[in-house]
């Protein structure tokens, strides 16, 4: 199914500095800038390898076992994560925790959990080709707001989409394109993907983050996606 996303991404974008995404603790109003490719550094880290080693990963390189392994790291991520708002946990409307902090704490937003999500996937020896974080708005019943999620190319070349929020992941990986889908009971909208080497518009070929967080702060509700999305 067609929908005209290029799920890898589209132009590479230059600006990749958030400015208000990380808060100085115990101040009013005092962020720290930080380059959005920081969030998904930790590839290295033991405190991520440490949390692999608590997923039942396969060992082998045989066919199907990237699949398997993308699987699971989603699975442990939907039961390992609670989702709570920014503004419950910190009092923020926005403010992005690094996998590391999402990973101690058990609870972060959708973002939060995108990031952990990438992170252990590409930690886990998954190529850094095959995954993405997309950042763009998603349509449901209740409303359309601000989101965040993860993409991952399986196998045989085709991206499919990892609900970060969900309490539980279906049985097996879910096809990206079908939720982009107009008149979707869920339908996402990307507008910007990443890995740990570059941030990429998609679609519009003038987007600009900047812009599209603005639009986002003003529009967004903080909610989960239902668990009755992806199954």
């Amino acid at each position: 199914m067609a929908t005209g996303y290029n799920w890898a991404g589209d132009a590479i974008l230059r600006d990749t500095v958030m400015w208000d995404k990380r808060a100085v603790i115990g101040t009013s109003g005092i962020y720290i800038p930080t380059d959005i490719r920081a969030w998904l550094s930790s590839t290295n880290s033991a405190v991520i390898l440490g949390a692999l080693q608590e997923i039942d990963l396969p060992s082998a390189r045989e066919q199907g076992t990237f699949d398997l392994r993308a699987w699971k790291i989603w699975d442990y991520v939907a039961n390992c994560v609670q989702y709570i708002t920014d503004k419950k946990s910190f009092g923020l409307d926005d403010f992005w925790l690094f996998p590391e902090e999402t990973l101690i704490l058990h609870k972060g937003d959708c973002e939060d959990s995108s990031f952990l999500l990438a992170a252990l996937l590409l930690a886990s020896g998954i190529s850094e080709h095959c995954v993405r974080v997309v950042l763009g708005q998603v349509s449901t019943p209740d409303g359309s707001y601000g989101h965040a999620w993860v993409v991952y190319q399986n196998e045989q070349g085709r991206w499919c989409l990892l609900e970060s929020t969900l309490d539980a992941v279906p049985s097996q990986l879910t096809l990206a394109d079908p939720f982009t889908v107009p008149g979707n009971q869920y339908q996402y909208q990307p507008r910007f993907c990443l890995n740990g080497s570059h941030l990429w518009s998609m679609g519009a070929a003038n987007s600009q983050m900047a812009e599209y967080l603005k639009t986002r702060d003003r529009t967004k509700v903080r909610q989960k996606v239902s668990k009755k999305r992806v199954s």
